[in-house]
C-alpha cells in the first residue's frame, strides 16, 4: 500500500514538473539558424544570441541586423491581444500593412517615408506572437527578406 501511495504521488510530482516545462516559452534564437539569416540577408552574420531574455535573439553582419522577438504575456493581455491592438493602432508617422501567406494572420510595422529606418514584421499562428525586425535594407527589399525569415520561424512555432 505504501508503494502505491509513493508511485501515485511521484507521478503526480512528475506530471507537475513537466507541465511546468511545457509552460516555458520558446527560446527565439532555436527559430531560425545562421545558415537561413544568411541566405536570406546575402551577408555573413554571426550566430544568434539571445537579447535580455530567451525570447528574444540577434544576429548580425555586414551592416545587417536581424531580430526576432516572441511575444509575452504583458500589461494583463495576451500576445494575440498584443497582435490585435498592434494591427489597428494608428500612430502619426506609422504604417501597418497586411499581408499573407506568412502565419494565420501578420503584418509589416514601419516608419512612413523612411526607406533604410528598419521593417518589422508581426506574425500571429495560434496563441503565439512572434516579430522579426530587420535593419540595413531597403523598405522593399527588407519586406522580402523579412517574409522569407518569418516563414522560417513560423514553422517552428
Amino acid at each position: 500500500m505504501r508503494s502505491m501511495v509513493v508511485t501515485t504521488a511521484l507521478s503526480l510530482l512528475f506530471a507537475c514538473a513537466s507541465s511546468l516545462f511545457a509552460a516555458e516559452p520558446p527560446v527565439a534564437c532555436a527559430l531560425l539558424t545562421q545558415a537561413q539569416i544568411g541566405a536570406a540577408t546575402g551577408a555573413t552574420v554571426g550566430a544568434g544570441s539571445p537579447i535580455a531574455a530567451p525570447t528574444s535573439c540577434q544576429w548580425s553582419g555586414q551592416g545587417k541586423i536581424v531580430t526576432l522577438t516572441i511575444n509575452q504575456p504583458r500589461g494583463g493581455k495576451s500576445p494575440v491581444d498584443q497582435f490585435n491592438d498592434g494591427k489597428t493602432r494608428k500612430l502619426p508617422g506609422i504604417t501597418i500593412e497586411s499581408i499573407s501567406g506568412v502565419g494565420e494572420d501578420a503584418y509589416y510595422v514601419y516608419f512612413a517615408g523612411q526607406n533604410r529606418a528598419g521593417c518589422g514584421l508581426v506574425v500571429k499562428k495560434g496563441s503565439s506572437v512572434f516579430e522579426v525586425r530587420l535593419y540595413g535594407f531597403d523598405l522593399n527589399q527588407a519586406k522580402t527578406v523579412i517574409k522569407t525569415l518569418a516563414q522560417g520561424a513560423a514553422a517552428k512555432i
